[in-house]
């Protein structure tokens, strides 16, 4: 079909989504079309949408991953890459596209990062291509200016590193539609971005399942580069396959052979990168000998010999009158695959947030907020309070940098209180915290302010119509506390002492 006819789809045409790709028929759909660049998306799916600008397809893919998978899922699915925002005026049109999007984005994933906080090239989109970031780079403020120079970053200084560094690179908005990039840990699960050019039809059949003691095997055929297939697996809830045990290996080959037609070389789930062959799923080297095939005393890996080519990816190759062994390819090349889904395993529990007194529990179960605050004393803590600008950034990352999605608003520690002169008829408004009986500095109550931390108030009149605290994270590192209906539902975070014993992993 010629891109003139492919883009010919009627708006009440039955476009194919994300669906297609789990069922086994892939279809991936880049029309060129010239629009403005203000103008409504091409919307493809339910979970994804595209826009076009200066002759590239720009993707707003709304499923939180890691930032590997996020770039795996570029390569595989769109066909692409993470977006590179190498000029101002991409990082400007995908900001503006942002702010037009059908969904709740609050920050995505792009293609720039750096290796760790030591790595002397910095972060950068590739090879050379430099994101730069100095002190003339950070934003001071969100109302800095309209005519702001690239790049922008949010500013984290005093802001604490989280543990395994901040390395991965996101896009997020100011004033609306203005671009500042944040740097967060690659770990974190957030929408990305991807860009690309191309077309591609791939079709997916499963040709067998081989039960081995560390889980599923699914063996399929269609032709595919290591990154398509391993987007496959994960859009599958899965991943290309680690392989532990000649026992389990030969069982794979036979599959391949009785596979119709037969499979002589899919791929499995391990790159190497300067000579550094690891398991994508473990990150565990491919020449550390697995716990069965020690038990078993079995010579590993596979090998077809031992000088391994410094970079590539994995594959199982297969012949009638061989084993099986591990050969390395280059990435690019097509052929089958084989995704895997390991037995549940016993996971050490992650500890909460902290800081010298306190864990920081997010409650992802919308309360009122004395249902909040009676749940926080059920878990022998409270419900936050913002006592100073330390403990403020603590609730801002716990609401920003969760595994999960970013919350924007929460619940946290404090009541209105109204008395009245009997003598002038004079109403004051005051703000306690329940938790403590402490009273809570505002800029209406508290005439001389010097010494004391003063939350970030919205400036409106209080009034006992809205006489519960909430925190709203404006931006990344950006906060605001008024007050709310009581009964509005909403998260929470409670402040558990270190004093008291915590059992990790409390949702």
């Amino acid at each position: 079909m010629g891109s003139e006819a492919q883009c010919a789809i009627q708006d009440d045409a039955q476009v194919p989504n994300s669906i297609d790709f789990l069922k086994g028929c892939v279809v991936y759909e880049v029309c060129g079309l010239k629009r403005n660049p203000l103008s409504l998306p091409q919307t493809i799916s339910n979970n994804w949408e595209s826009y076009v600008f200066n002759g590239k397809e720009y993707i707003l893919h709304n499923l939180g991953v890691k930032w590997e998978n996020a770039e795996i899922l570029c390569r595989g699915y769109h066909n692409g890459s993470l977006a590179i925002l190498d000029k101002k005026e991409i990082a400007e049109f995908l900001a503006e596209a942002l702010s037009e999007s059908q969904f709740d984005i609050d920050s995505i994933w792009v293609g720039a990062r750096r290796d760790t906080a030591d790595d002397p090239e910095g972060y950068r989109w590739a090879q050379g291509v430099e994101l730069k970031r100095t002190d003339a780079d950070v934003l001071t403020s969100e109302l800095a200016g309209d005519n702001l120079h690239y790049p922008i970053w949010v500013n984290r200084t005093g802001v604490p590193v989280p543990e395994g560094g901040a390395d991965c690179v996101a896009l997020e908005r100011v004033q609306h539609d203005r671009p500042v990039f944040l740097d967060l840990p690659c770990g974190i699960e957030r929408p990305f971005s991807c860009e690309r050019e191309a077309r591609a039809d791939i079709r997916v059949r499963e040709s067998g399942i081989v039960r081995c003691r560390s889980g599923l095997y699914h063996v399929y055929s269609g032709q595919m580069d290591w990154h398509q297939a391993a987007t496959h697996c994960i859009m599958n809830k899965m991943s290309l396959a680690t392989i532990n045990s000649m026992k389990c290996l030969k069982k794979l080959g036979l599959a391949m052979l009785k596979a119709r037609p037969s499979i002589e070389n899919a791929w499995i789930g391990a790159k190497g990168r300067l000579g550094n062959w690891t398991w994508i799923d473990t990150g565990a080297s491919i020449i550390q000998p697995t716990n069965e095939a020690e038990l078993n005393n079995e010579i590993w890996p596979p090998l077809r010999d031992r000088n391994m080519k410094q970079s590539g990816c994995l594959q199982l190759d297969r012949h009638s009158s061989k084993s099986p062994l591990f050969l390395e390819a280059r990435c690019e090349r097509k052929m089958q695959f084989i995704c895997y889904k390991g037995l549940p395993t016993l996971r050490l529990p992650v500890p909460p947030p902290s800081d010298d007194l306190y864990y920081y529990i997010l409650v992802q179960q919308k309360y009122y907020w004395q249902h909040a605050f009676d749940n926080c004393r059920k878990m022998n803590g409270s419900l936050a309070s913002v006592e100073s600008n330390d403990v403020l950034i603590q609730l801002l990352l716990v609401m920003g940098e969760n595994k999960n999605n970013p919350v924007e608003h929460i619940w946290v520690s404090g009541h209105l209180n109204i008395t009245k002169d009997i003598a002038t008829d004079a109403v004051t408004y005051a703000w306690y915290n329940p938790s403590n009986g402490k009273r809570l500095p505002d800029p209406k109550s508290f005439a001389d302010n010097i010494g004391l931390f003063m939350p970030p108030w919205l400036d409106t009149e209080f009034t006992m119509d809205a006489p519960c605290l909430n925190l709203d994270r404006q931006n990344h590192l950006s906060a605001l506390v008024y007050g709310l209906a009581c009964d509005t539902p909403q998260y929470s975070i409670c402040m558990i002492g270190k004093i008291l014993i915590m059992p990790f992993g409390h949702n």
